[in-house]
């Protein structure tokens, strides 16, 4: 068996998967296996990956005939299929630097094991249109649960190496999931650790389809998107998916970590005032920042208003 296995979700990557399989074979860490799952496409996605597959025994494509018109679905459904030690999920529009691997390899050995561990690293920003490179695809650094409850995401799936501790926990799935990586993020900060990298290791693919829409490399442009007209504090599908987390999970739960939750369940209903007060005497922030969070909860309604 080898060391990590490389989770690859697939769909109408024809101009870009033969780059991201590439930079996969030339990682300088060898002990991987690629387990790739295609959703149906409709181009020569599905050809180029048997041609990949035929020449390097590492690379399983699956062939079950599962459809499930999503990311989120065809990612969560990979994840039952890993065996290995250590897993890591992985975009098909992306491309890796050769030392991807072996940097958050090494890492995660630093840690104990024996508990759920994620080590994750930053990428720069790819704008293949014009061939920039550049930026920051994270630029606040998740470090807790109180911090990330806010957050409406997860760190990037495809940044995080993450130990067979910690799939245990994602699996079986809970009956609401936003988005893989939001789960992988909320079991780690919540039952094990979590390790920032610093290194960019990465570029991550900025194009009209990218799955999980355009993602800024300023703070600036950020900031202004906190504020955004229309928009509520939190987003009905993630907060659907903490609480759907929470009710899997409670009873494994300590007292101090099942406080928090409740703690976040509690904004609902309560009035804007409350709300920031709260953040003071609870300890909640959103990226680093009480500030930040208190501003929108005093700008915004706690849920995006139903349209009519």
């Amino acid at each position: 068996m080898n060391k990590i296995d490389i989770l690859l979700a697939t769909y109408n990557a024809e101009s870009h998967i033969s780059a991201l399989l590439h930079s996969l074979q030339d990682q300088t860490f060898t002990e991987w296996s690629l387990i790739v799952h295609d959703d149906g496409s409709s181009d020569k996605t599905p050809a180029i990956l048997e041609r990949f597959a035929s020449s390097d025994e590492r690379i399983t494509v699956l062939h079950d005939d599962k459809r499930f018109g999503s990311a989120q679905g065809n990612f969560m459904y990979l994840l039952t299929q890993s065996q290995a030690p250590f897993a890591i999920f992985c975009d098909d529009d992306d491309i890796w630097l050769e030392d991807k691997l072996q940097v958050l390899y090494e890492n995660i050995l630093q840690r104990d094991n024996t508990i759920p561990q994620a080590v994750w690293c930053n990428s720069y920003m790819y704008k293949p249109q014009t061939a920039e490179i550049g930026g920051s695809a994270t630029l606040a650094i998740l470090s807790s649960l109180r911090d990330t409850l806010f957050a409406n995401c997860g760190v990037q799936g495809c940044a995080i190496l993450f130990n067979a501790a910690l799939r245990n926990v994602c699996l079986p799935a809970p009956e609401v999931v936003a988005m893989h990586d939001h789960l992988l993020t909320l079991a780690a900060l919540t039952f094990g650790e979590m390790t920032y990298v610093p290194r960019h290791l990465m570029l991550y693919r900025r194009h009209a389809d990218t799955v999980t829409g355009y993602t800024v490399g300023r703070r600036s442009e950020k900031v202004r998107g906190f504020f955004g007209a229309g928009k509520g504090v939190l987003d009905p599908l993630h907060f659907r998916a903490v609480r759907s987390f929470y009710e899997a999970h409670c009873e494994q739960m300590t007292p101090e970590t099942d406080a928090v939750f409740q703690k976040f369940f509690a904004f609902e209903g309560r009035s804007r005032i409350s709300n920031a007060f709260h953040v003071l005497t609870d300890g909640f922030s959103l990226f680093g920042h009480r500030s930040i969070l208190i501003a929108k909860l005093l700008l915004r309604p706690l849920f995006p208003k139903k349209k009519p």
